[in-house]
């Protein structure tokens, strides 16, 4: 049995690929429901539902601050504690029944990452991590996320690392267990199927024909409120009639945008604020933007499988995708952004991905090879 723990919509969209190789049955997803508001948007459209829920996030909405977290975690290791004995015996069950044994899988860099990583223990399961290996070199930035990663590493023995540089970090930390190079990132397999789940809601959006999307939602960027309305004000400078921004909102950014009292940035001709949308939804929005700034690791690599001219604006990256081709790292200097916004037609715009690999398949034939799946998904 594979048992999934996640918590957040960007980590189930990534498994997409997996859990639609791997039977329902030899599935247990464990959500601790971090981003309970995506999620309750994303599970129908994927057509999921998880088995065991851990946490309804904060009060049923998205986790927005430390506060909120450390009651969210009390919350879903109480759970877990109460179905603990619920949950192994239902794994020893299905182990015994069709002759497999069970491994947990988490994903990423999140708060679920590391706290599946510790719970699968607890179920005295192997760990295995999906898009685990990535590395900025310093802990501090991305903050949590570059520790999230560290942590799980200690606990994991399969590393699926998404390309050969992420695998290197592995070797050379000499982490306990198997490395394997999946060679892209699994968030490729969900990418391509995306154009195939477009709501409704998508087409009331009235986007403009041409536009720059802009999406900053990381704890380093949106903590610093210098840095962050400095971005904020290029931003709103940028935005016109003529280079329309379309710019995603997210809980967290609006919390500190309210906090700041820095809605003022946000309210301009030729700018126009959409909440967090569903995957497939923001894949559409994604496809079909000129030209994208951002702070998140998963837009950057989005944007190189569109092959769309791209500013990371963070201080550092622990991803590859796109660098040197049609991204680049601000370093946070929103000058260099602002340069950006004004000439990213000098891009070239690049994509490399064959569809004919999948990186999600590498990690499903490793689960089947080694009997933690009683069919081999295809």
């Amino acid at each position: 049995m594979v048992v999934i723990f996640y918590g957040t919509s960007a980590e189930l969209i990534k498994l997409l690929g997996i859990t639609w190789r791997v039977p329902r049955s030899e599935l247990l997803l464990i959500c601790t429901a971090q981003h309970h508001e995506g999620l309750q948007k994303s599970h129908p459209q994927f057509g999921i539902e998880p088995d065991v829920y851990l946490s309804h996030g904060w009060r049923g909405k998205d986790v927005a601050n430390m506060k909120q977290v450390l009651g969210m975690m009390l919350v879903a290791h109480g759970n877990f504690a109460k179905q603990f004995f619920a949950i192994k015996k239902e794994i020893k069950a299905h182990d015994k029944k069709m002759g497999t044994q069970s491994i947990a899988v988490v994903h990423g860099d999140t708060l679920s990452t590391v706290a599946g990583s510790y719970l699968g223990r607890a179920l005295g399961l192997r760990i295995a991590h999906v898009e685990a290996g990535l590395r900025s070199g310093t802990w501090k930035n991305p903050f949590p996320e570059e520790m999230d990663r560290r942590i799980a590493a200690k606990f994991a023995r399969v590393h699926f690392a998404p390309n050969q540089t992420a695998a290197d970090n592995l070797t050379r930390e000499q982490v306990k267990g198997e490395v394997i190079n999946t060679t892209f990132n699994t968030a490729k397999d969900a990418i391509e199927k995306s154009a195939d789940f477009v709501s409704e809601e998508f087409k009331r959006l009235k986007l403009p024909k041409k536009y720059c999307l802009v999406l900053l939602h990381r704890t380093e960027l949106l903590e610093n409120k210098a840095d962050f309305g400095a971005i904020l004000q290029v931003i709103h400078q940028h935005a016109s009639a003529h280079t329309p921004v379309v710019f995603t909102m997210h809980t967290t950014t609006q919390e500190k945008i309210d906090v700041y009292g820095f809605g003022h940035y946000l309210k301009k001709d030729g700018l126009q604020v959409i909440p967090k949308q569903p995957y497939f939804d923001f894949m559409a929005i994604v496809s079909r933007a000129d030209y994208i700034v951002t702070d998140g690791g998963g837009l950057q690599e989005d944007a190189f499988f569109f092959g769309i001219p791209t500013m990371v604006h963070r201080l550092t990256t622990e991803r590859e995708e796109g660098l040197g081709l049609n991204a680049d790292i601000s370093r946070m200097d929103v000058q260099k952004t602002a340069d950006f916004l004004e000439h990213h037609r000098d891009k070239k715009e690049f994509a490399k991905l064959s569809k004919h690999f999948s990186p999600s398949q590498v990690v499903v034939d490793y689960f089947a090879e080694h009997h933690y799946v009683a069919l081999d998904a295809k």
